[in-house]
């Protein structure tokens, strides 16, 4: 049950470095759309969750430090992200010109494909920090290897992500910043824990 580990070793994390994490959630959420591109804030949010697994001390100038040295990966991978949101949506937009039950349901087929490309996509971003070859497309299959021999932790990622979604946005539309610094914590912890007992198992 690691997402369940995870779930509590990432609340830990938020409450331990809270003043941090939101802090830097809701700067980089709003410096996101006004100054600092998305990619460059994820890379530092990604970067910091990594230190912390490492119990390494955290602060602002490392969550800076992290966003320049990791900006590079996160810009390649928005780049790709971009691409094939845009090749799903066209194909989306060619079937449901058709009234034929066929289109509608090809349109449906690729609203189901997206989803399923979308979804381990936390899981890429953290696996990619652990790994020798830097590579989009090894953090891409080493992230999607990952998300299929533990589906429920990307259940439970994904789950309690829409489930804090209700009381913050209920609360203020600002909070809703506070969302991607949790998908980091328990993303990256559910990676932490994966690579922790697969060091563990070969060393007995």
């Amino acid at each position: 049950m690691k997402g369940f580990e995870a779930l509590g070793l990432a609340a830990g994390d938020l409450w331990e470095d809270s003043w941090l994490l939101v802090g830097t959630g809701l700067v980089g959420g709003l410096a996101s759309l006004l100054l600092l591109p998305f990619p460059f804030v994820l890379a530092a949010h990604y970067g910091v969750a990594e230190k912390i697994t490492g119990d390494r001390a955290v602060s602002v100038r490392l969550w800076l430090q992290c966003g320049r040295e990791h900006a590079r990966f996160f810009y390649r991978w928005m780049l790709m992200m971009v691409a094939i949101s845009i090749i799903c949506y066209g194909n989306l937009y060619f079937y449901w010109r058709y009234d034929a039950a066929w289109a509608q349901i090809l349109g449906w087929v690729v609203i189901g494909l997206w989803l399923v490309w979308l979804l381990p996509q936390p899981l890429v971003l953290a696996i990619y920090f652990w790994q020798s070859d830097r590579r989009v497309r090894v953090a891409l299959r080493n992230g999607v290897l990952l998300a299929l021999s533990d589906p429920l932790s990307l259940l439970i990622l994904w789950g309690s992500t829409l489930l804090l979604a209700i009381p913050l946005g209920y609360t203020s539309e600002l909070l809703l910043f506070l969302l991607p610094p949790w998908m980091v914590l328990l993303s990256t912890r559910i990676v932490w824990l994966h690579l922790k007992n697969r060091v563990g198992s070969t060393t007995r």
